[in-house]
Order: structure tokens, then sequence, then C-alpha cells
């Protein structure tokens, strides 16, 4: 496990100040049987505006949606050259949560034009001609189950819905209505997980694409919307300034094992690398 390097430029959540915003923080992370260590984290973002949505395109470099000349676009991180780069550029549109397309070298994202347009786009990692992945929803959170099928959030009227998509056969399935905007791969498993709201609460849940089969895992905090998996037992997530864990296995409670140093700070999104030891967050700030 290679641990990252906190170099003279790392601050403390607590020295950032202004209107509210978001940053993106990288924290080596050790994880050992449900006993989690969180390294002091280090902001890589450092822009006014919108930073968030960071995902791990490889053990050696992080995706986020990152504000340029008032729109979104997509930065690349490099972990071990500690440099930020640009994966698109599109005029009069901005890109949001990015993700790995498998068995090819590019990502998809969705594109959120000035016009009001909402779709799915696929962006090669080495530049050059981008292309429509699907023309017809409007699709706010994905993930790729396979090359073929496409696990996203639908937006339909003031609500998103969880829809799978076969990209091969043209077919789509719609699994529940109400759904947040959490979607994550099981580690070790042929599941993924999606977050239904219903009477009020967060649920988390479990579901093969494939055969149907759902089940509850548990209730996120209050306030939450945002969860990770560490492994494929436990789940962290983020509670005002504090990280929390839980054992998906058990039957305990959601446990808090780190905090920042600003009470009035307050951690969103996650995103973890195993093989690097390293834990992205997403925190927003202000006075």
């Amino acid at each position: 496990m290679r641990s990252l390097v906190l170099i003279s430029t790392t601050l403390g959540i607590s020295s950032l100040r202004g209107q509210t915003e978001s940053e993106v923080y990288l924290s080596s992370f050790i994880s050992k049987d449900g006993v989690f260590e969180v390294s002091v984290p280090m902001n890589i973002s450092r822009n006014p505006g919108y930073d968030n949505q960071p995902y791990f395109l490889s053990d050696e470099d992080l995706l986020y949606a990152r504000t340029r000349n008032g729109q979104t676009d997509i930065a690349r991180y490099s972990l071990a050259g500690q440099k930020t780069t640009w994966l698109s550029d599109t005029p009069g549109g901005s890109e949001y949560s990015p993700v790995k397309i498998p068995g090819k070298d590019a990502i998809s994202s969705i594109r959120l034009d000035t016009t009001g347009l909402q779709r799915l786009y696929s962006y090669p990692l080495e530049g050059g001609q981008t292309d429509l992945v699907n023309a017809d929803l409007k699709i706010g959170y994905h993930l790729w189950y396979n090359s073929e099928v496409l696990v996203c959030t639908v937006l339909i009227e003031d609500r998103m819905d969880l829809v799978v998509l076969n990209l091969k056969d043209k077919s789509q399935y719609t699994f529940q209505k109400s759904v947040g905007r959490s979607l994550h791969r099981i580690p070790d498993s042929d599941r993924i997980s999606y977050t239904a709201i219903e009477e009020g609460k967060v649920l988390v849940k479990s579901l093969n694409p494939e055969s149907g089969a759902t089940t509850v895992l548990t209730e996120l905090p209050s306030g939450v919307q945002d969860l990770c998996w560490v492994d494929a037992k436990h789940i962290i997530c983020g509670q005002g300034h504090e990280l929390k864990s839980f054992n998906t296995s058990g039957k305990g409670s959601w446990k808090s094992f780190y905090a920042l140093e600003d009470p009035t700070s307050k951690i969103t999104r996650l995103a973890y690398n195993g093989p690097s030891g390293v834990l992205a967050m997403v925190v927003e700030t202000q006075d």
C-alpha cells in the first residue's frame, strides 16, 4: 500500500474561510478489520466554486468536476506528480460525475448544456471526439455494471428513478422510484448499492442488476446522502464534520472514527482507492 505524500502546502480544514463552496481533499487512509486511520487532509483543488464528485480513474489518478471560466469541466489529478490537467473542455456545456467505461480508454460523464439539455456522453482519455451514450434519458448519476449494462438514476419530474439500461439490446427497466444520488459497485460481489428515499429516510440497498435481487442494508445517518465502500463489509460516510462507518455484516450502528478540526465544515462525497490507500473527500466550508 502506497502512502499519500503530504507536502508543505497541506492545510487543515479549519484554515479555509469564505463563502460556502466545495473543495476536494486527499488523505492517506488505512483500513484493517474495521478500524480506520486517516491522515491530515490535503486540499488538491484550491479553486473558487464547485469542485466535487471525485472518482479514482486508477491507483494514481483522480478525476473530479472542477469549476473553470463559469462552467464545470472534468479535471484529472496525478497523485504522484501532484499536478492537475483537464480531461474535458466543452464550450457551452458543463460536465459532471466522471466514471471509467469498462474495456475502453474513455470515461462517461453527464453533460449539462447551457440550453438545459442534460445527457450522458463518453470522453476519450487522450482527447478527441465525444460520443452520446444515451439520447433519450435525462440521467443524473450512473455507474457501469459491465461494458453493456448501465445503472443510472433518471430524472422524472421532481424525483429520480433507478433504471438499468442494456446498451446492447436497447432494453431498460425501472427498479425503483424516488432514489438518491449515491451509486456504487459493492467490492468483491456481483451487486451494486443505491440509496432509496422512503418515508423520509434514506435507505442503503443492494441490487443485482441481472437477477433483480434487492436487500436493505442500513439507513444513512440523518442529513446524509452519500456513502463510500471501503471493502465488502464496511461503508463510510460524512455527517457534518465527522466520518462515520457501518459494518453491513452485523447489527451494529454507525460509529464516528474521524473529525475535521473545523466543526462548521461539512463532509459530503467520498471516494476510496484501496491499492493506493487514499481517500478523497469533498468538504464544504463557510464563514
